[in-house]
This record gives structure tokens, C-alpha cells and sequence, in this order.
């Protein structure tokens, strides 16, 4: 069986250089991890992950702390699991998910049992429960959202005002001066959701800047409802002709409904949106939009939740993800 060393005398380099690789602890250029990466697999070596565990005192485990809403659109938040899964994978780490009702009692009892040698905190709230045991025990910890207060834990996500600034820009340079907000439900906005409250105020304050009226209306994201919500949206004749949307379900659903009427894309309607690349791709998605992308922000939060092992003492860090602006033919110019 290829041990670390084999790895490290066929790729050219110290075994620290191929630990590094393995548990993501330290930053390795892509040419020499592309080298440790090919002898892994010319040695077909395997991380005894218990004897590194009993070696380090470490589980080589994160715990994926999941807080399931009824509003939110269960397959979007499926898409990032499954990227926080690749991504520690690659890193050398398992995933272990905490989907207790009580997030706050399970990340103490994760803390409290080191069950984990990190954190990773989804679906993040502005003052969120969860955040009071991290910042007072100091746990390794990297939040997946953007809070005003993080407490000094890492936080790591897309740039969501940003996203928005760059979709009302695009409706606005097109010469639009109204729009349907197509939004998330209330509840959402009330629980303090950072993607979904910093996406709205950005998007609410760019609108204001450049005239572009923006008439809310949220959808909630129960097939049928979103269905009867989105046809009764565009039937009514005293809403706006053109979409912003930010709300997953809604766009999954957004073309069934539009062939329903009769309506097409952009000689009907015009849309934008922000939705990830995977409901994109499963829903034939064709809209201008900002595509969320889960395995960037997977890969700089486990990057960051890595680095916090290794260095816990450092300052607390915030990286949010850039987005950009894919143009599809979806919106015309206003009459």
C-alpha cells in the first residue's frame, strides 16, 4: 500500500507539501498540486483517515450546520451541500451535516463533544443563534452569508448587493423605467436572511438611483402556489411588463408559466435574474442573469475554514464571491 512518502518521492516535493494538499491547511500552487494530485493516483493512495485522526487529535470531519426553511427552495440549497461536500472531500475532509430544529444546541453539542473539527453555518440570519456559542468558545467556524455582525467569525458568500446592482443597471441601461420585483416570501425578509435582505436593499436603493420603479411582489415557493402567484402576476395588467427575480422557485417555474399564457421572452416579457448555474442548467434557464455559483463559494469557504485551523489566532476574514453578469437575449429595449 503507497504510503505519503511514496506520494511525496513520485511528485517531487516534501511530504509537509503533500500533507498541505491533503488537508487544505496551506496554500499549494495548481502546478505542483497538479503534480501530488497525478501521483495519488498513479499510486492509488488513500488517506487512512483514522490513523491521521488518532495521530492529530483531529476527525478530518466539518459539520454542515443546516437550518431547513419552508420558505426557502429545498434543490437550490441541495446544489451546495453537494458543493461543500466535493470541496472538503478534496481537502482531505468528511462532511457531516447538523440539521437539529435547534441550530444553536447543536453546534454547542458539536463544540462541546468535538465532534468536528470545523463548522460551516448555512441559511445565515443578521442576528443569527447560532453565531453566540462560536463566539464565545472561539471554535473554528466560517459562516456561508454576510451579517453586519459576524462576531468575529469568518464569513464567506456571493456578493449579493452587488448582483443586484448589476441586474437593476442592465434593466435600467435598456431604457426600462419600471419593473415586477419577483421576490422571496415575507418571512424571509422579517427572519433577517441575509441573501435574501441584501440582495432587496441593494436592489430597492440602485432602482431609486437610476428611476427604475420597482412594484414587489413575493412568491411563495410551493409549486402550485408559485404557479397561481406568477399567473396572476402577469395577467394583471397594472404590474410592470418586465421581471427582476430573485427567487429560485420562481424561475424554475417561470417558463412553464409564460408558455401557459402564450407569453414569450423578450417580446412579451422582459426578466432578469439571480438563480444558480445548476437551476439554470436542469430548468433550460435563458434569462440575463447573475448566476450564483455554490462551488466557488464551497471552495473559498472550506479555503477559509482550512486556514482558521491552521492559523486560529489571525484576524477574522469576510470574502465575498464576484459576480458577473451573464447576458442572454431576455430583455428588450423599452418602448
Amino acid at each position: 500500500m503507497a504510503t505519503i512518502g511514496d506520494v511525496a518521492r513520485e511528485a517531487g516535493v516534501s511530504r509537509s507539501t503533500v500533507s498541505s494538499v491533503l488537508t487544505g491547511r496551506k496554500f499549494v500552487t495548481p502546478e505542483t498540486r497538479a503534480r501530488i494530485e497525478a501521483a495519488i493516483a498513479k499510486l492509488d493512495y488513500t488517506v487512512n483517515t483514522g490513523a491521521r485522526a488518532l495521530a492529530t487529535s483531529r476527525t478530518m470531519t466539518f459539520g454542515v450546520v443546516v437550518r431547513f426553511h419552508e420558505a426557502e427552495f429545498s434543490p437550490a440549497l441541495a446544489t451546495y451541500l453537494v458543493a461543500f461536500s466535493d470541496a472538503a472531500r478534496e481537502r482531505g475532509y468528511a462532511v457531516m451535516l447538523l440539521t437539529e430544529a435547534d441550530g444553536a444546541e447543536a453546534v454547542r453539542q458539536a463544540i462541546a463533544g468535538r465532534r468536528v473539527d470545523g463548522l460551516i453555518l448555512l441559511n445565515v440570519l443578521d442576528d443569527d443563534p447560532r453565531l453566540e456559542p462560536i463566539s464565545r468558545s472561539g471554535y473554528p467556524a466560517v459562516l456561508v452569508g454576510n451579517p453586519g455582525d459576524a462576531r468575529g467569525t469568518d464569513a464567506v458568500d456571493l456578493d449579493f448587493a452587488a448582483a443586484a446592482r448589476l441586474l437593476v443597471d442592465h434593466l435600467a441601461d435598456a431604457g426600462h423605467r419600471e419593473a415586477m420585483f419577483v421576490r422571496w416570501p415575507e418571512e424571509l425578509y422579517t427572519g433577517g436572511s441575509t441573501y435574501a435582505t441584501r440582495f432587496e436593499r441593494a436592489a430597492l436603493r440602485r432602482a431609486a438611483e437610476r428611476g427604475l420603479r420597482l412594484v414587489q411582489v413575493p412568491v411563495p415557493v410551493g409549486p402550485e402556489q408559485v404557479r397561481e402567484t406568477l399567473r396572476a402576476a402577469l395577467q394583471d395588467p397594472a404590474l410592470p411588463r418586465t421581471l427582476l427575480i430573485h427567487n429560485d422557485a420562481a424561475v424554475a417555474m417561470l417558463p412553464f408559466v409564460l408558455g401557459d399564457l402564450g407569453l414569450a421572452v423578450p417580446a412579451d416579457r422582459s426578466v432578469v435574474s439571480l438563480h444558480s448555474a445548476e437551476l439554470a442548467r436542469l430548468y433550460v434557464l435563458s434569462y440575463t442573469a447573475v448566476e450564483s455559483d455554490p462551488t466557488a463559494v464551497a471552495e473559498a469557504a472550506v479555503d477559509v475554514l482550512c486556514e482558521r485551523i491552521a492559523a486560529p489566532g489571525s484576524p477574522a476574514v469576510k470574502r465575498l464571491v464576484t459576480p458577473r453578469l451573464d447576458r442572454r437575449s431576455s430583455v428588450a429595449p423599452a418602448d
